[in-house]
């Protein structure tokens, strides 16, 4: 399912109006999939809320799919981990050659998932590369893709066609391409970038490699090749740097050391503060520290005033140029309403919703953030 939704997503930019017959093959073939079939390793989840009913929106969960669906919202599965399926654990009287050949079975299986996502990493890459250069961004070299490179330009009267509210002081300009596309190029971008150094770690390191990648963190990682618990120990490191940082805002601001409560009203009002570009330029050099803190930009919100000025408020304002455009898109492409649970999951956690339903049922804790998405798209055109 993954493979031709990334096809999709190549020319998912292209205006609506343009003439079968002056597209590529490629994009013929998306409007006649029977025509070719495209296969690479990927897995898909399904919502943990419900099952589509529409046998035509079931998504794949084999090692391999193909014929996707068109999903303007939603980037491929390619762009996420695989699944990882771990030998169940044997009871202490097992024998010791049971023992022995379900560690070797451990070992291939982080082996296996490994290499997956390696191969996702490259498949993105690839399918990345004529968006890239259709955008105007440079192909070869992996940065991350620049927001106003998905912005409409004005036309010879200087319009746009369409304008919506404001956002932090600025107008929606009309975007150019799906959220689905977008996501696509800066994941790709992302990973590529931590591939040849993992790539090393996994022929130097074989099956020893998820111990070293825990060490490391996600520095050296792909998030294609992060393994459950690797990503579990980051969510709650950043839940602890986030709480952390709301404590020494409050204190600073109110006098109270009691952060606002994970998903509550107050606590989305100051991390909205934190992505107004507006506030960053005018924050002094401990509430940005603070700010990248919460929004995982910075290991901590203590760390040194002299590098706000050399990196973390940069780093700030490309986040928050990042984050506008993304709000602009899920809105665009449906909202929240439209998400996998997965994306879903995926976006709270990068407007520092961690925290969020924790100790819920997984339906439970989905709902929980449906909402909560839906609630800071609504604060964002206001």
């Amino acid at each position: 399912m993954a493979s031709l939704r990334t096809q999709r997503a190549r020319f998912s930019h292209l205006p609506k109006t343009i003439s079968f017959h002056s597209l590529p093959a490629t994009s013929r073939l998306l409007q006649h999939p029977h025509l070719y079939q495209f296969r690479y390793k990927s897995h898909a989840r399904p919502s943990s809320s419900a099952q589509p009913t529409d046998k035509h929106t079931v998504p794949s969960t084999t090692s391999t799919s193909s014929i996707p669906l068109s999903d303007d919202i939603n980037p491929p599965p390619s762009t996420r981990p695989a699944d990882l399926d771990i030998p169940e654990s044997l009871p202490d009287t097992a024998p010791a050659t049971d023992k022995v050949k379900r560690y070797f079975s451990i070992g291939r299986a982080y082996l296996s998932f490994y290499k997956t996502g390696l191969k996702n990493v490259y498949h993105n890459y690839c399918a990345s590369l004529p968006i890239r250069r259709s955008l105007g961004i440079p192909a070869r070299l992996p940065t991350a893709p620049p927001a106003a490179a998905f912005y409409a330009k004005p036309n010879s009267k200087g319009k746009y066609g369409s304008e919506d509210e404001s956002h932090n002081g600025n107008q929606h300009l009309p975007t150019k391409t799906s959220r689905s596309t977008f996501q696509l190029l800066h994941r790709a971008a992302y990973d590529v970038r931590r591939m040849i150094p993992f790539t090393l770690i996994l022929i130097i390191c074989g099956e020893l490699t998820p111990f070293l990648v825990l060490a490391f963190g996600n520095a050296v990682t792909p998030y294609t090749c992060r393994i459950p618990r690797q990503i579990e120990k980051y969510r709650s490191q950043r839940l602890s740097q986030k709480t952390k940082a709301l404590s020494a805002h409050a204190a600073a601001v109110d006098g109270s050391v009691t952060p606002p409560e994970a998903g509550s009203e107050e606590e989305m009002r100051v991390i909205a503060q934190f992505v107004n570009k507006s506030w960053v330029e005018k924050a002094s050099d401990e509430e940005v520290l603070r700010a990248c803190a919460v929004l995982g930009l910075a290991k901590s919100h203590t760390m040194p005033s002299f590098l706000v000025g050399m990196l973390y408020r940069r780093r700030l304002k490309n986040f928050v140029e990042y984050l506008k455009l993304d709000d602009d898109l899920l809105r665009k492409c449906g909202g929240a309403k439209a998400m996998e649970a997965a994306e879903l999951r995926f976006a709270v956690e990068e407007r520092a919703g961690f925290g969020l339903a924790m100790g819920e049922e997984e339906w439970q804790a989905e709902r929980m953030q449906r909402r909560w998405l839906e609630k800071w798209l609504e604060r964002g055109t206001k």
